[in-house]
């Protein structure tokens, strides 16, 4: 037969040990639930971690949800000691280092349609023809010919380019005048150089631009020059002045001829 103490004792551990199993799995279920209806929110671009109080909370109730002990919500939010909150506040639970996010670097799109640039030199060609000026009316007639032995010669202003060619002369149909080939493109200078025993009846010097594909023709003027040519008489061409004065004798004597026969027809 049992005592009496001891089956009391033995009662009141039964007790203790059903309770203990009855209320350990119910705290521990209700905040396995409790955390798993929670999400832990996204950190703002500050880094800090928010909740937004619910009507019914308390700050058990938030620590059992959050796993933020009381103590820290207290600390991070300025609580008093006993966590006084309500609804719709917002309780800071961690602050955290903020995300930056990387730069997206932009490429520009290529337009497109449009021509590529791309430099370009071209190069023109120059023409001369000095001709026989014989009428002086500064340009060229059928009938008269290219002059041989002038000097022409072409430069461009910055000094890059310089060259010089002699005219040829003769019929134009037969020859043809002289040409400056693959002459940059530029501005330049062109003058004429004529041969001597001739004057220039157009300007001799021109200023021209070349431009890629140009064939550009330059005509020069000139005629023969007026001077006397000095002509010697042979001797025996020469005329003596002995022969001079008897002819004026003889002018003298036949015009007093005339006078005196006119005279004398008159009397009679």
């Amino acid at each position: 037969m049992i005592k009496k103490p001891w089956f009391l004792l033995l009662i009141f551990l039964f007790v203790s040990l059903g309770s203990g199993l009855l209320l350990a799995p119910r705290g521990a279920q209700a905040r396995d639930l409790a955390q798993a209806a929670y999400h832990t929110p996204t950190p703002n671009a500050q880094g800090q971690i928010f909740y937004t109080v619910q009507e019914g909370d308390n700050c058990t109730r938030i620590f059992l949800l959050t796993g933020v002990t009381i103590d820290d919500l207290v600390i991070l939010n300025s609580l008093t000691a006993a966590c006084e909150i309500y609804p719709g506040m917002q309780l800071l639970l961690a602050q955290v280092d903020p995300v930056t996010p990387a730069p997206v670097e932009i490429q520009p799109l290529p337009v497109p349609g449009l021509p590529t640039s791309t430099p370009f030199e071209g190069f023109g060609q120059i023409c001369v023809a000095l001709f026989e000026d014989l009428d002086g009316n500064q340009r060229r007639s059928i009938n008269e010919f290219f002059l041989g032995g002038g000097v022409v010669s072409v430069n461009n202003r910055i000094g890059t380019f310089s060259r010089t060619l002699e005219t040829v002369g003769g019929n134009p149909d037969l020859v043809n005048p002289v040409c400056f080939d693959e002459v940059p493109e530029g501005e330049y200078n062109l003058s004429m150089g004529i041969p001597d025993g001739y004057n220039p009846t157009t300007s001799m010097n021109y200023s021209i631009e070349v431009i890629a594909g140009d064939v550009i023709v330059v005509d020069f003027g000139a005629q023969p020059s007026t001077q006397m040519a000095e002509i010697e008489v042979p001797v025996s061409q020469q005329r003596s002045p002995l022969l001079l004065v008897m002819g004026l004798f003889l002018l003298a004597g036949g015009a007093g001829l005339a006078y005196f026969f006119l005279r004398a027809k008159m009397k009679a």
